[in-house]
C-alpha cells in the first residue's frame, strides 16, 4: 500500500532542492516552522506504514531520510542568501518574499496530516524501528507459500518454469541467470515461490536453494546459506574464498536451481566470485533473480530475454485476490451486499498485489456498507501514482 499512497509524497519532497531554492526564493515565510512539521509527520507515517506492510519498505522509502535532508539544505540554502553572517529564520519578514515552495511544503504537509488523521481508521499501530540512522532491516522471505492462495500470474507462471525447463531453447553452459523485474509489492517474491514449489521444477533439478539476499549483500551470508542447502553443514568460516571453493566442491556435476531473492545491489564485485563459483555446476542449473532495478538484473548477467518485467494485475486478477481476502468469512448475502463497494475499492489499488492484499486484509473484519464507502471515500486514495 506504501507504494500506491506515499511514493508520490516522498518524491515531491525529495523535488524541492536547494537548486530549485537558489534559483526561485531568497527566503520563504514560515518555512522553519513547516520543515519541523513535515519531518515529524514523515516520522508518524514511517511508523504507520511499518505496521501496514511488515517491513515491505520501498524504493521511495529507503530514500526519505535522504529527502528530510534535502529539507534542511532547503533550509542551509536560504540562510546562505542573507549577507549577515548572523542570518536565520527569525529574519524573514526583513527580506524579499516568495511563497511558492512555502505554499508547497504546506500543502504536502496538510497530506501528510490526513495520513496521520486517519491511520486510526484503519486500525494501525505506531511502531517504531530504533533509532532513524541505523540500517532499516529489511524483511527475510522464505520458499513456502500457500499455492491455494495465490491468484493470477498464471501466463507469466508458466513462462518462467518453461525457462528454468530449458523448454524451447538451446541448452547452453550453466547456470544463466533469469531476473524477474518490478516496483516494490508488484508479486516478484510471490512469482518466484511459485516457480521454485512447481512439481516439474522440483524434479528437474537435484537441488533447490532459496536465499533472501535482501540489502547490504552480506557475501559471507549468502555463501553460508547455499553451502547449507547444499548439506554442507553449518559453516563456521568468515573467509569468503574457503566458503566459494567448498561451493565448488559441492556442487560440481550437480543441476541445481538457486533463487536469489530481493537484490539491490549494483556492485558487480560482490556478484562476480559467485558466478565464477557456480560455474562448476552440472549444465541445466539455473539462477533466479528478483530485483526492483534493471541494472541489477543486468550486472547479474540476465540479458534481455531473460529478464521478466513484471506490469500490474489486471482488474480481473486484482479483484480475485482483494476478494479472495476480504470476503473471507462472510456469508454469501454478507458478500453479495458488498461486492459493488468491493470492486471499487479494488479499482483503486491499481493493479498492485500488495495493495489489494493489504486493504482486502483489512476489509475482511469490516462488515457494514458505511465502514466499507468510508474506505472508498477516504481521502487517501486521491495521492497520485508518482
Amino acid at each position: 500500500m506504501a507504494d500506491a499512497l506515499i511514493s508520490v509524497l516522498l518524491k515531491q519532497i525529495g523535488s524541492i532542492t536547494a537548486r530549485e531554492a537558489e534559483q526561485e526564493i531568497r527566503l520563504v515565510v514560515g518555512v522553519d516552522e513547516e520543515v519541523r512539521k513535515l519531518e515529524g509527520n514523515l516520522r508518524t507515517v514511517k511508523a504507520v506504514l511499518n505496521d501496514a506492510e511488515k517491513r515491505q519498505a520501498t524504493d521511495e522509502a529507503k530514500d526519505e531520510e535522504e529527502n528530510t535532508e534535502n529539507a534542511h539544505v532547503l533550509k542551509k540554502k536560504v540562510c546562505s542568501f542573507i549577507p549577515s553572517p548572523s542570518c536565520c529564520f527569525r529574519q524573514v519578514d526583513k527580506l524579499f518574499l516568495r511563497h511558492d515552495i512555502a505554499h508547497k511544503i504546506k500543502e504536502l504537509s496538510g497530506k501528510l496530516d490526513e495520513i496521520v488523521r486517519e491511520r486510526e481508521r484503519y486500525g494501525f499501530e505506531l511502531t517504531t524501528r530504533g533509532n532513524a540512522s541505523e540500517v532499516v532491516a529489511r524483511p527475510i522471505t522464505t520458499s513456502f507459500v500457500d499455492v491455494s492462495d495465490i491468484c493470477g500470474r498464471d501466463n507469466v507462471r508458466d513462462d518462467l518454469v518453461n525457462i528454468l525447463l530449458g523448454k524451447g531453447s538451446e541448452e547452453e553452459r550453466s547456470p544463466y541467470v533469469i531476473s524477474l523485474v518490478g516496483m516494490g509489492g508488484i508479486g516478484k517474491t510471490t512469482l518466484a515461490q511459485l516457480a521454485y514449489n512447481d512439481p516439474e521444477v522440483k524434479s528437474h533439478f537435484e537441488k533447490r536453494i532459496w536465499v533472501c539476499v535482501s540489502e547490504p549483500f552480506d557475501q559471507c551470508r549468502v555463501a553460508k546459506a547455499i553451502l547449507e542447502a547444499f548439506g554442507g553443514g553449518h559453516p563456521n568460516s568468515t573467509e569468503l574464498q574457503s566458503l566459494l571453493e567448498k561451493i565448488c566442491e559441492l556442487i560440481e556435476r550437480k543441476k541445481f536451481f538457486l533463487v536469489l531473492d530481493d537484490v539491490w545491489t549494483e556492485d558487480a564485485t560482490l556478484w562476480k566470485p559467485f558466478k565464477l563459483a557456480l560455474k562448476n555446476g552440472a549444465q541445466g542449473s539455473r539462477i533466479l533473480v528478483t530485483t526492483r532495478k534493471i541494472r541489477v538484473a543486468e550486472i547479474m548477467g540476465s540479458t534481455s530475454a531473460r529478464m521478466i518485467n513484471l506490469e500490474v494485475l489486471s482488474e480481473k486478477d486484482c479483484w480475485l485476490v482483494f476478494s479472495k481476502i476480504a470476503f473471507s468469512g462472510k456469508d454469501a448475502e454478507k458478500c453479495e451486499e458488498l461486492e459493488v463497494l468491493g470492486r471499487q475499492i479494488a479499482k483503486k489499488c491499481k493493479g498492485l498485489p500488495l495493495a489489494a492484499k493489504t486493504i482486502g486484509s483489512l476489509m475482511r473484519f469490516k462488515r457494514s456498507r458505511e465502514q466499507w464507502k468510508n474506505v472508498l471515500d477516504s481521502n487517501l486514495w486521491e495521492f497520485r501514482r508518482g
